[in-house]
């Protein structure tokens, strides 16, 4: 018989001991047996290096460990080379705030044989704290949208068809691809450090001739949103702002950036809008449309979503990338605090 393909599982860890050990245990129950897991360690500050090698000591788990944060591309990149150097015929990049169905690699194994037409696989991923619902399954650019799309979110599993479908892009929470594909591509582009790096490498790898499938029956469970704290967050803006604009640069067409760019430009100032219908004096009108202008540039000016923002288009425009500047980590510090204590004060208050 001949042998199984060997799998490398990438799962990369910044002070998220927690999960990392959860994530590991959940690997321990794979069914599939020729796979080996390398964590990368993305220059932790809370011991979790340390942790993770006394919790896996019995286990074939290799630890690298980076001298700072590289960010999710920067970081799996240096998990991929790893595999890649080993001799890996499949690699699956793994969020550390993640658990896997035990079959999980016997589905992508058999998937990638069924269609060798694929270089990436993707699977159905649930939200950990409600099991049944999908959070990510497949999506589509929308060229109308300037956005992907997210079919199935929010839906139960029971509710959508089983079939295997390509997608646009699989998303990095959990990627499972050809070694191959990474062989003649290339990594992970760090400029984008967190957000977009994905669907910008699985553009890359469909313009080469690999195809993206989703998997129904591949199965991860995901807490969402554990690298920004929550999905709304500025940190989440600010990469979201900059990158999506990175992306549209190297993926879609020269209309579709000029609408992305115009679209991010017109959010930096609110407009004067001069209602015509209403009744009273033009001047009444003007006022009234000043006033309101005035009232939305001000919030503008103090929201911290909107300081993300606006930080992500220059910093997009005058190309600085990699990680984020030092004052959107403490304005999104300030923004979680504020946020936590108006929680605490509306729950005081019932």
């Amino acid at each position: 018989m001949a042998k199984a393909p060997s799998v490398w599982i990438v799962v990369l860890n910044w002070n998220g001991l927690t999960d990392t050990l959860a994530c590991l245990a959940s690997l321990r129950r794979l069914h599939y047996a020729e796979h080996r897991v390398v964590v990368v360690d993305n220059g932790s500050t809370d011991g979790s290096t340390d942790a993770i090698r006394r919790d896996s000591a019995n286990d074939a788990i290799e630890i690298i460990e980076a001298k700072s944060n590289l960010g999710y591309a920067g970081g799996n990149n240096l998990g991929i080379r790893h595999a890649l150097d080993r001799g890996a015929d499949f690699i699956l990049v793994l969020n550390n705030d993640t658990t896997v169905d035990p079959m999980l690699l016997d589905e992508f194994v058999g998937a990638a044989g069924q269609h060798p037409e694929a270089g990436c696989f993707g699977p159905w991923i649930f939200y950990m704290l409600d099991p049944e619902r999908l959070w990510f399954t497949r999506s589509d650019w929308s060229s109308e949208l300037s956005a992907f799309t997210a079919p199935g979110k929010g839906c139960l599993a029971s509710e959508l068809p089983r079939e295997t479908t390509t997608t646009d892009y699989v998303c990095g929470a959990a990627l499972f691809f050809r070694a191959g594909v990474a062989r003649q591509i290339g990594s992970l582009d760090e400029r984008f450090f967190l957000v977009y790096e994905d669907s910008d490498w699985c553009c890359r790898a469909r313009r080469a001739g690999f195809a993206c499938v989703s998997v129904p029956s591949a199965r991860v469970w995901h807490k969402v949103g554990t690298s920004f704290g929550t999905e709304a967050s500025p940190l989440r803006t600010y990469f979201s702002t900059r990158n999506k604009l990175l992306w549209a640069e190297k993926n879609a067409s020269r209309r579709e950036w000029w609408s992305i760019l115009r679209a991010a430009l017109r959010r930096l100032y609110p407009r004067l809008v001069v209602d015509r219908e209403a009744a009273g004096p033009m001047h009444k009108a003007l006022l009234w449309a000043i006033t309101d202008f005035v009232r939305e540039w001000s919030r503008k000016v103090r929201d911290p979503q909107e300081a993300a923002h606006r930080r992500g288009v220059l910093d997009y425009v005058f190309r600085r990338f990699g990680d984020c500047p030092p004052e959107i980590r403490a304005l999104t510090q300030a923004w979680s605090s504020a946020r936590e204590n108006t929680v605490q004060a509306s729950g005081l208050g019932r």
